[in-house]
């Protein structure tokens, strides 16, 4: 946050006739059911069912959601997933496999459009780029270079396996896996293999929509990465933002995958629309809109496409959804000056977290609930401080930097602590660590542009932030070491990413 932005939170609605007169626009989410929570329902999108006999040629039984501790002490685990090999369909009635129910069928295909083989071709390679990107991002594994396979794959059968000859090349996990058009629907078949205990450890059908490639293997993704190593990967997770890209006047709230895919529209207003947060369940979004005037906050429902007005009747800024999705914290000047308040999802039960002349904004819930951190400038510069629900026991967190804000909580059961944007020296805004147990904080960026709205991925291990080191603002991502930066957004302004739960899986 730049020094005059916190003030001018309070009197935001000096810029609200912008947004006068405008329609309340919402943009549902298309191209899929609403999910359903649920054992291998994941998103709703990609049905799963596990492989009960292993693959020819191999050893070991297929043990489907058994854990193996394939780690060495003192080296890198090595994974080898060779591109997925191109099945034969096995067509049943209108094409869906026998014993799956929870895929979503796409729509028939025209008959200008390419061939089922070019099909096939063309979703296997987008499945095999995604899901290799996928596991290489979460920074887990040492990926092996794919021009070693041939050497591992020489004088083997098709489809036959030769351990001794994937462990040559240094392989301690393979992952295979074949791809085939069946009527309506993508089915790819997936085996992960202990190479030196020569196991079939894991093995499952994934069924998706035809023209679905990418969110089938994000689901494959995140299920080799929790059997492999029980890690919670980020690959269905989704971004949400706020963006100028519609015009220069306005902006709208956006979806976007983890790796910056699929960017599309929750609101289409022509207002500003600003500081989304997710609700825990990844189905709907809170976030302050300006489109009758002064800035409210309302609600969106991803999946039954509708909105509403939460809080209205006085002005409202930064929303934060609770981890037990029953509350919402939130900014309002309703009592005359910038204060924290926490209100139910109904809009019930409204009640005030902090008193005090200063200006108190951006709350941020504890992974437990129990605590709020928050950014106030009760000291004089703006700082971080936490607060117990029930409005007692005020701490500060921060003391190094002359300007702090933006708080947010790692989720993380391993590490507890707190990102933000801190103004060290004089120098442009960069985002900070503070560990709660080491009392330490860590500089994660240095060096170019303004780094602000830091926001942690579901696991805890990655943060997502603006930044206009590329010019205009932008997002990245990074590991929470600060490595790994890569940018998602190009078009437009973007600003305040919000990193989410994917829909009906709350963590």
């Amino acid at each position: 946050m730049k020094p005059p932005r916190l003030p001018r939170l309070a009197f935001a609605a000096l810029g609200a006739a912008l947004a006068t007169g405008v329609a309340a626009g919402f943009v549902p989410v298309t191209g899929t059911r609403a999910p359903s929570p649920g054992p291998g329902s994941g998103a709703g999108e990609v049905g799963v069912a596990s492989l009960g006999t292993p693959l020819a040629g191999t050893a070991g039984q297929d043990t489907g959601d058994w854990y193996l501790d394939i780690t060495r002490p003192g080296a890198p685990v090595r994974m080898a997933i060779p591109d997925f090999r191109l099945a034969a369909a096995e067509t049943s009635g209108r094409g869906t496999p026998p014993g799956e129910t929870n895929a979503v069928p796409a729509e028939p295909l025209s008959g200008a459009g390419p061939t089922l083989a070019e099909e096939a071709a063309e979703s296997a390679s987008v499945a095999s780029a995604v899901l290799w990107s996928d596991i290489e991002y979460a920074g887990v594994y040492r990926m092996l270079p794919k021009r070693f396979y041939r050497i591992a794959e020489a004088g083997s059968p098709e489809g036959v396996l030769d351990y001794y000859q994937w462990e040559s090349i240094g392989a301690d996990i393979l992952v295979s896996g074949t791809l085939r058009i069946d009527g309506e629907f993508l089915v790819a078949e997936v085996r992960m293999h202990a190479v030196r205990a020569q196991e079939n450890v894991f093995g499952r059908r994934y069924t998706a929509a035809r023209g679905a490639a990418r969110t089938l293997a994000h689901r494959i993704a995140d299920d080799i990465l929790q059997h492999a190593g029980n890690y919670q990967g980020v690959a269905r997770t989704r971004i949400a933002f706020s963006t100028s890209r519609s015009g220069p006047r306005s902006k709208e709230i956006y979806l976007m995958d983890y790796d910056g895919h699929g960017q599309r529209p929750v609101t289409a207003n022509g207002s500003l629309n600003i500081t989304p947060s997710w609700s825990p369940d990844g189905r709907a979004l809170s976030y302050i809109s300006y489109r009758e005037g002064a800035p409210a906050l309302y609600l969106a429902f991803l999946y039954q496409g509708r909105g509403e007005k939460l809080v209205g009747d006085f002005q409202s800024f930064t929303p934060a959804w609770s981890p037990d999705g029953r509350w919402i914290a939130f900014t309002s000047n309703r009592d005359g000056q910038s204060e924290i308040y926490l209100a139910a999802v109904d809009g019930t039960e409204l009640r005030r977290l902090t008193d005090n002349r200063a200006i108190d904004v951006a709350p941020a819930w504890s992974p437990n609930g129990r605590t709020i951190a928050f950014t106030s400038d009760r000291t004089g510069a703006p700082q971080i401080y936490t607060k117990d629900r029930d409005g007692l026991n005020l701490r500060r967190v921060s003391f190094e930097g002359s300007w702090n804000d933006s708080p947010t909580w790692s989720p993380s059961r391993q590490h507890s602590e707190i990102a933000y944007a801190s103004r060290i020296e004089r120098r442009p805004f960069d985002i900070v660590v503070h560990d709660f147990e080491t009392r330490q904080t860590r500089q994660l960026t240095t060096g170019r542009g303004s780094n602000e709205s830091p926001s942690w991925a579901p696991n805890g291990l990655h943060i997502a932030f603006a930044s206009n080191r590329a010019g205009d603002d932008q997002v990245f991502t990074m590991h929470r070491d600060g490595s790994n930066l890569k940018q998602l957004t190009r078009e437009g302004s973007n600003t305040t990413p919000r990193w989410g739960n994917p829909p009906g899986d709350p963590r």
